[in-house]
């Protein structure tokens, strides 16, 4: 991550003071951390505008620390205007401001674009880049730090009365039971979109990673209703974690290598804080839970320690939030594989179609031997039936032999009930593409009397395999020399390249590394085949990790070169134009690349170009420098032989 800017480095410092100040409290209080009044959610004064789940917590802790009466808070400059001035010595609360100004392209970091040309895309391709967030930093204050309460009293009583804690709502019998209205309805749609919730008789809360499920005992089961309710979102929070969702660091795979310690204390730090915004979103307070209490003093040092955890707990419990958030929408929350199936087969429509079968076929129908070619698909209880070149499809038109009604009747008799026929071409030619004939098959047949006769089958798996999957003699990933990381796709019978994956990708991808290893080859072929699509449909994002960075170089002064490992590093060493020169270091990026090069000598080469790049720029200087001025002599003293001759020529004659 890049260096945090002095008034970054303060910004971070008194959001990891609100927060830990807030654990702190929690361990004398019951467990109580955050919203203990019950406010409504964070919001600015007047407009209402709700603000994002991250500087929601920030503004809610602020409140809590300072006693504030609701969340309802404003701008320095927007309250002097309204006549409310924020008040002498009042300390505000950090607001994380994102400015999306330029777009990058998910699959080429090279490719930058203005805000506004990203909205001059079509919608398609918008969705190959992704906002680049610019961050500002700015100052809120609750309107309690202000002088509301006081010039505008009315205005100020009736937003407490709206917005602020339990007490001050007045909350009523009736608003308890639409609590409740309103959280099973979540539920269900967790159900719907999301992943199972399901009562659980042993007492104990929990989510099963291996099944995807998450299991919470019944209402009964808990002191308060409103404890019962944190439990259950934070069992739906660990669920948005899943190595096929999120794919967050800390979830433990039944079958795969549980992570760290650490990292299973951290992911339960991202679970106590977005299930308590969740609660804050219900204008409730939250808990820790009896083991999170134990782990307070490991995330306050581990906040102070790291200076940007702070920042990845941001990430992960927005993107955790927003994940439910869509599935409140109604929006089905489908595995990464499922999602990246999807993507490579609407890719895949846009690439040229295979026609191997369909061209076979045609050739195979016969008027004079009276043979047809029957296509079936068993599993959809349909036929195609391609007749000779000629022959009509009309139903009272028949070829000798050939007739339809009869065909159609024999067909019907062995379970088919949809039967469809065709000429070899024409405007009523039989021409799918390959991908068509999956399960299908294909046959040779006659009538014989009222009789199909079957007279051979064509075996059309290779075709149809080939068309909808590529193998792959080659997967990996690899790092360029930014330590960006690509995906190497080597496609059996063509060349490899590489490509730089989504995010969301990488993160599948480490995670089940990480986590499931039984998994991983599945992960890799899923991963090969959608940016293969993708590099067909788009080949300007492929890279090319192997060639070499230095330009109008002559890879023939370059020889004898070797690459090694010694216990100081890796080193390349190398003759130029005859002359051994110093070894010069190589990174373990490039060393990595040169084991999954497909021409390890050419790689070497294109290596030691980009490492003595200045020496061969040098030699080519002179080089240049030596043939200009050689060139310059001569027109020099061509110009010398004119100015001579002209000279010994006699006066007043022309030539």
């Amino acid at each position: 991550m890049k260096e945090l800017t002095n008034s970054e480095k303060a910004s971070a410092n008194r959001q990891i003071e609100l927060l830990s100040d807030a654990f702190n409290t929690a361990l004398n209080a019951g467990g109580y951390w955050l919203n203990a009044t019950g406010k409504k959610y964070p919001k600015f004064y007047p407009q209402g505008v709700a603000v994002n789940p991250h500087n929601a917590l920030l503004m809610a802790l602020h409140s809590d620390k300072n006693g504030c009466k609701s969340n309802l808070f404003t701008l320095y400059n927007e309250a002097k205007a309204r006549g409310a001035s924020v008040r002498e010595n009042e300390k505000g609360v950090p607001f994380l401001f994102y400015n999306w100004n330029k777009y990058v392209n998910r699959n080429n970091p090279e490719q930058i674009i203005s805000r506004s040309d990203y909205l001059k895309l079509a919608p398609e391709e918008q969705r190959q880049f992704k906002g680049v967030h610019n961050r500002e930093i700015r100052t809120l204050f609750n309107i309690d730090q202000t002088i509301l309460p006081y010039v505008d009293r009315d205005g100020y009583e009736s937003a407490i009365l709206k917005d602020g804690s339990i007490h001050h709502r007045q909350v009523t019998a009736n608003d308890e039971r639409y609590l409740r209205i309103r959280f099973n309805d979540f539920l269900l749609k967790m159900r719907e979109n999301l992943v199972p919730v399901r009562s659980n008789g042993s007492g104990k809360s929990y989510y099963d990673s291996s099944k995807d499920a998450v299991y919470v005992p019944i209402q009964r089961g808990f002191d308060h209703y409103h404890d019962y309710v944190q439990e259950t979102l934070r069992q739906i929070i660990s669920a948005t974690g899943h190595q096929q969702r999120l794919a967050r660091e800390g979830m433990v795979m039944k079958k795969g290598v549980a992570p760290s310690e650490d990292s299973v204390k951290r992911e339960q730090l991202v679970v106590e804080i977005a299930s308590g915004i969740k609660m804050l979103e219900l204008g409730l307070p939250a808990k820790l839970s009896t083991d999170s209490m134990k782990m307070v003093e490991f995330w306050n040092r581990e906040l102070k320690e790291d200076p940007n955890l702070l920042s990845a707990i941001e990430g992960d419990v927005n993107n955790s939030l927003e994940v439910i958030r869509r599935a409140e929408k109604g929006e089905k929350i489908e595995y990464a594989t499922y999602r990246n199936a999807k993507e490579t087969e609407q890719m895949r429509d846009q690439l040229p179609k295979h026609y191997t079968i369909a061209n076979e076929i045609k050739s195979r129908p016969d008027s004079d031997n009276r043979i047809v070619v029957i296509v079936k698909d068993m599993g959809s209880k349909q036929a195609d039936v391609i007749l000779p070149q000629g022959a009509s499809l009309e139903p009272d038109v028949e070829v000798k032999g050939m007739s339809k009604a009869r065909i159609e009747r024999e067909l019907k008799l062995s379970g088919i009930e949809n039967v469809r026929f065709y000429n070899p071409d024409g405007a009523f030619g039989y021409r799918p593409d390959d991908t068509y004939f999956v399960n299908k098959e294909i046959s040779e047949a006659r009538l014989n009397n009222w009789a199909l006769e079957y007279l051979s089958t064509l075996d059309a798996t290779s075709a149809v395999k080939k068309a909808n999957e590529v193998r792959f003699d080659q997967i990996q990933m690899l790092q360029d020399d930014k330590c960006r990381w690509t995906l190497y796709i080597k496609p059996e019978g063509k060349d490899g390249f590489s490509i730089y994956p989504d995010k969301a990708d990488l993160n599948l991808f480490f995670t089940t590394l990480k986590q499931s290893m039984n998994n991983l080859g599945n992960i890799r072929s899923e991963l090969a085949n959608k940016y293969y699509a993708l590099s067909e449909t788009h080949p300007e994002l492929k890279v090319d990790l192997f060639g070499s960075s230095a330009q109008d170089t002559d890879l023939n002064k370059i020889e004898r070169i070797a690459i090694y490992k010694t216990k100081d590093g890796i080193f390349c060493a190398a003759s130029i134009n005859g002359e051994k020169v110093a070894p010069r270091s190589v990174t373990p990026q490039q060393w990595q690349r040169m084991w999954i090069a497909e021409d390890k000598n050419e790689y070497k080469r294109h290596l030691a170009a980009t490492l003595y790049a200045d020496i061969l720029n040098i030699g080519a200087s002179h080089e240049k420098s030596t043939n200009e001025k050689t060139a310059q002599e001569v027109e020099n003293a061509n110009q010398n032989e004119n100015q001579s001759e002209e000279e010994r020529r006699p006066q007043g004659i022309k030539m």
